[in-house]
């Protein structure tokens, strides 16, 4: 066999992990071994953890203890759930939480309901809404609440109304032209009377602040966006 054709034939033993028993050794090399490895991971379990984490926690110990080691990986993944539960991050955890639920739970819940219409961040979104003790994590709640959408989102919510409860207004002629509001497109130039100021605001859009208005002749009030209603004209129906 040539220099050549040995080189080759090296290759592909070597690329069958199978026949390659120094492939193989160097495999086996990456998984992570630590006489203390079994102690973390049983002192992590008795930290106050959700529900996901805990059953991620448990399932490393469960590989753990029979297989005697955690891969590169696996490791990886643990260690950076411990180390939020070191005494520093713990500190910080614990000052996190005092302010999300002082200062920005109800933002966050106002924020949730607009993502889970959406369909963006809607783990968290649905975490912030059902579960009354989860608290999410500090940086990933920052990057879904300080977006251009969340704060137009919020500007919304806070802007001060341009119509004011019991006056009386007109969905614009265009009303019902888009996807939200194609099945009450009958609705569109009805005069209305403005039950409330502070409906949920669920739009980034500008003009998306919400209002709930009752239609005159209609069957019910509707949730509906500042944008769609105007002052009233003779074009006003009452039907």
């Amino acid at each position: 066999m040539t220099g050549t054709n040995q080189i080759y034939a090296r290759q592909r033993i070597y690329a069958n992990p199978r026949s390659n028993s120094v492939y193989n050794q160097q495999a086996r090399k990456e998984n992570k071994t630590d006489p203390n490895l079994g102690d973390r991971l049983d002192k992590i379990l008795k930290e106050d953890l959700n529900n996901s984490t805990q059953s991620f926690i448990s399932s490393l110990k469960q590989w753990h203890d029979k297989k005697g080691f955690l891969t590169a990986g696996q490791l990886s993944s643990f260690e950076k759930v411990e180390s939020r539960y070191s005494s520093g991050e713990k500190e910080k955890l614990k000052e996190w939480t005092k302010e999300y639920r002082s200062t920005h739970l109800e933002d966050a819940k106002l924020l949730a309901r607009y993502y889970i219409r959406a369909g963006y961040w809607t783990a968290m979104a649905n975490s912030i809404i059902n579960d009354t003790e989860y608290i999410p994590n500090r940086h990933k709640y920052f990057k879904m609440a300080t977006n251009k959408y969340a704060q137009n989102v919020m500007s919304n919510a806070r802007d001060l109304p341009k119509f004011e409860k019991g006056s009386m207004v007109q969905l614009r002629s265009t009303f019902g032209r888009d996807n939200a509001y194609c099945d009450l497109a009958k609705l569109a130039s009805r005069l209305c009377f403005v039950i409330s100021t502070d409906a949920n605001s669920l739009s980034a859009v500008k003009g998306g602040k919400g209002y709930k208005v009752l239609p005159m002749g209609y069957s019910g009030p509707i949730d509906i966006e500042e944008r769609h209603i105007m002052k009233p004209n003779k074009k006003g129906t009452t039907c």
